[in-house]
This record gives C-alpha cells, structure tokens and sequence, in this order.
C-alpha cells in the first residue's frame, strides 16, 4: 500500500512538472504581454499629459490685440505658440526622456504643433490650417509620437520574442483659445472687479464698434504706452456722453448708496470690492436673460467734476469694464441707466483743461477670471478670452 501510494504521488508530481513546464512559456508570455501593453499604457499617459500642457500653453498666444485689429497676418501668434508648445511639452517626461517634437513656424500640414481653426461647438469639426483660414485661427494642435524618430519605439518583451523590435505610440492634443461676450461679473471673495461705474450709451458704442468713429492713438502691446496716431482700432468719447442724466458724465452706483468723489475714486483706479459685489446676490453682477433685451438696471448719481482725473489717468491702457446703456431717466439721485452690455475697454486719452474736456477709450481684449462668458464672438469686438481643452 506504501509503495502504491508512493508511485501515485511521485506519478501526480511528474504529471504536474509536465504540465508546469508545458504552461510556463505560457505564462511568460501573458506576463510579458501584460508588461507590453503596461509599458505602452504608461507612455500613451505621459505623452498625453505633456501634449494636453504645450496645447494650453501655446492657445493663449493666439489671444493677442491684434486681433482686435483685424489683422489677417497671425505669424507672430503662430511663432509664439509654436515656443510655448515645444518649451512647455519638453518640460514633460515620457518614459524618463523628454518627448521629441519640432516647432512649425511655418504651420506646414503634418507639423507636430499646427496653428489653425476649429469649430470647437461641432463635434465632427477639424482643424482648419489653410492659409485662407488665418484670420479665424483659434487652436493649436501638439502632436506627440513614440516612433523611431522621435525618441525611440516603446519598448517591448513578449512582441520582441515575435519579432518585433517595439511599438509606436501617437496621441494629438487640441486647445482653443475664444474670445467671448461679456455677460457680467462676479466676486471671488478676495480680488477687486474691473469695472468702470460711467457709461456709455449704445449709439456712441455701435459706432465704435462699427469702425465708423476716429482712431486718434495708438496703443502699443509691448510697453504698454498710448501716443497719438492710429493702431486700427476705432474709439468713443466715454466723457461727454452724447445722451444721458444727468450732465455730461453717465454714473452708476455699484455696491454703494451713493457715487461721491471719492468713491468714484476708488472704483475707477481699483475696481469694485468684494464687499460691494456682495450686495448683490450671490456677488454676481450680470445682465438677467430673462428680461428683453437682457440686461440690469442700475441707478445713478449727478453730474461730477473733475475730481477724478487722476484715477482715470491711472488707468490708462489698462483693460476694464465699461458698461453700455440703451435707456436712461430720472434726475439728481433718481437717476437710472439700463445696462445691456459690458464692453472690455481700454482708456487711451483724458483731458480736462479747457472747453474741449474728453475722456476717449476703445475696445480691447480681457483675461480676468470675475469675468463671466456669454456668447463667442469676433476677435474684431474685443470682449474676454477663455482658453480650453477642444479636442
């Protein structure tokens, strides 16, 4: 019985040792496999990672003020985002080497950062790259590889045992930069709001936005000084209103009781406090799309002086909020403006000396995170910019 069971067991062994040695390349090959696909899981995440962070970088070039201006010639804004995309993508590690790509400055179809426009709204939509198209470019597309050229095949075991020497990987990144209407504004709690408590009625900002009104100064996008002559884009006199209660300037009360000289102050060279966003619910100010035309009521204070000259002068270039008024009525402290739009504006020239008083601005282009989107529209209409992952 000893010997029976001894030849059973030493039987069983040898029949597990056969199977065992029969399943082990099996074995090595699903645990070499799984090690594969591992390997080319890792790399497709890191060259995603990197190309997702040079494509947002590289999309705000595309935001500058020459758009406002109409120009058709982006090679400046395709240099720029060709810089960002490459810095911003070899600052990514992908299977401990930095990724491979080549600048386009030349937006070649086939680059491995290519400028263009996207209708990022449509699903099914491609980036448009043709030369035709350059006015409306909006998005920058990276595109990564893992390839013989561009830091070497994925590496590979149980494809290697096959014959294979490693795998390619590929992956694109997509992201848009749009300009945007402006529908409002809203307090974060801590940062003061730029927006500017004197109106402008919707005739005089039609004009402006029309082209039909003058281009006195020039705003340089560099230094950030405005000198007389013209940069292609057109201006209003924000000061004197050309319709409007009471007197010759258009003030709201934001936040506030009342609009004193001080006040004004305040607001036009800082902005609006969160405490004076918070009187308003939620700290959002923006126009109510339940009412026809969309847009918020405020109320006004007198006529003011000279008083805030100084401010206004400290704000000079740089972008704020004016908002736009179709109707007005009331006198004195009754005074009311309704507001059915926020135009991103710059303040180019203020003067009170003399009888020809004027206080002129134009509109610009804005990235503030108070800002609430509304519709996209065209770069020519300045308003403010978001930047997103498309595709």
């Amino acid at each position: 019985m000893r010997r029976s069971t001894v030849r059973k067991f030493e039987s069983r062994r040898a029949i597990a040792a056969a199977l065992f040695a029969l399943m082990l390349p099996v074995l090595i090959g699903m645990t070499s496999l799984a090690v594969d696909v591992a390997m080319i899981t890792v790399a497709r995440g890191q060259l995603r990672v990197a190309s997702d962070a040079a494509a947002l970088a590289a999309a705000p070039q595309l935001g500058t003020e020459n758009r406002v201006r109409g120009s058709s010639n982006l090679s400046s804004e395709i240099s720029g985002a060709n810089t960002q995309a490459y810095s911003f993508a070899r600052k990514n590690r992908v299977l401990n080497a930095a990724p491979v790509l080549s600048t386009n400055f030349s937006n070649a179809t086939g680059g491995d950062i290519l400028v263009g426009y996207l209708d990022w709204q449509n699903p099914n939509a491609t980036l448009d790259s043709s030369l035709g198209s350059e006015a409306a470019y909006n998005s920058v597309q990276v595109t990564l590889k893992r390839d013989a050229q561009h830091g070497g095949l994925v590496p590979t075991i149980f494809a290697s045992l096959m014959g294979f020497k490693g795998s390619t990987v590929t992956v694109s990144s997509t992201a848009t930069c749009q300009n945007f209407a402006v529908a409002g504004v809203k307090s974060d709690g801590s940062s003061n709001i730029n927006l500017l408590p004197i109106v402008l009625d919707v005739d005089t900002w039609k004009a402006m936005m029309a082209g039909t009104t003058l281009d006195q100064y020039a705003y340089n996008t560099t230094t950030g000084a405005v000198t007389s002559g013209t940069d292609g884009v057109a201006e209003s006199k924000l000061y004197p209103v050309a319709s409007g209660s009471p007197g010759n300037w258009g003030t709201i009360k934001v936040g506030v009781s009342n609009n004193s000289t001080s006040i004004l102050n305040s607001q036009i060279q800082y902005g609006i406090t969160p405490q004076q966003a918070a009187t308003f619910p939620g700290g959002v100010i923006a126009l109510d799309s339940t009412l026809s035309p969309p847009s918020y009521t405020f109320s006004g204070n007198p006529g003011i002086s000279a008083g805030i000259k100084s401010s206004l002068n400290a704000i000079i270039g740089k972008p704020v909020l004016v908002p736009i008024y179709d109707l007005n009525g009331g006198n004195g402290n009754n005074a009311w403006y309704r507001v059915i739009a926020f135009q991103p504006s710059r303040v180019l020239a203020v003067n009170f000396q003399g009888s020809n008083k004027y206080v002129i601005i134009q509109p610009c282009l804005m990235d503030d995170s108070n800002v609430i989107k509304g519709d996209r529209q065209d770069w020519s209409k300045g308003g403010t910019i978001g930047v997103f992952l498309s595709r």
